[in-house]
């Protein structure tokens, strides 16, 4: 964790990072599975299905059903899985714990901080403003900004930039692989990635410059005062 020292912003990921959000996107999904005639999915089974953006959920969803959605039929789901998402962005989405004090601690220390999410970016900001976190935070940038999706770095390096910041002494916090290749190809200073989060793969085999099991671990990490709010 010494590679974390001196840093001068910190730029988050959102789902599985600093919030459980699986409740209300299965909420979601499975509205949207009913209405083409299709049989919901258990949370446990749609958390397996989490990464990459919801088209990649809607996709995935579909799958689990051997369906297979053409480009028309395609478009009008993912339509209908955003307005039911946006209907109920968080009401079952819950911080992971440490998250609030990390975010303070950040805050009294001067650091700022940004999410990076390939969520839609209104439903983003909804999910943000609904934990109570809205504050903490420079900027939250998701899909449909105008950028490339994670891991293409344009949309990272952007954020860095608005936060008066340099790649060199930003680290960036996730929970996948699409974290670590994002932080990578932006020069990033490091990457830290959770333990708990939605990675199909064992993030201890991605790379990354530090795992943690509890986002706090970041307060000593970064050697920022420890007292809480």
């Amino acid at each position: 964790m010494d590679s974390l020292r001196s840093c001068g912003a910190v730029v988050f990921d959102l789902d599985g990072t600093l919030a459980d959000t699986v409740g209300d996107m299965t909420v979601a999904l499975n509205r949207t599975l009913s209405e083409f005639g299709l049989a919901p999915h258990a949370e446990d089974v749609v958390r397996g299905m989490v990464g990459n953006g919801l088209a990649k959920l809607l996709e995935r969803g579909f799958a689990r059903h051997d369906a297979v959605l053409d480009g028309k039929t395609r478009d009008e789901a993912y339509r209908r899985l955003l307005e039911h998402y946006a209907a109920q962005p968080c009401e079952r989405s819950r911080l992971y714990p440490g998250a609030r004090e990390m975010l303070a601690a950040l805050g009294r220390a001067g650091i700022g901080s940004a999410i990076l999410t390939n969520k839609h970016e209104p439903i983003a900001r909804d999910v943000v403003r609904g934990l109570g976190i809205e504050t903490f935070f420079m900027a939250v940038c998701g899909a449909n900004s105008g950028f490339p999706r994670k891991p293409d770095p344009a949309q990272l390096l952007n954020l860095v930039n608005g936060l008066g910041a340099r790649p060199e002494n930003t680290i960036m916090v996730g929970d996948s692989e699409t974290d670590v290749k994002t932080a990578r190809a932006a020069g990033l200073k490091a990457t830290v990635l959770v333990s708990y989060g939605y990675s199909s793969i064992p993030v201890a085999s991605l790379g990354a410059d530090a795992v943690i099991n509890d986002l706090h671990e970041l307060v000593g990490g970064l050697a920022l005062a420890v007292e809480a709010d």
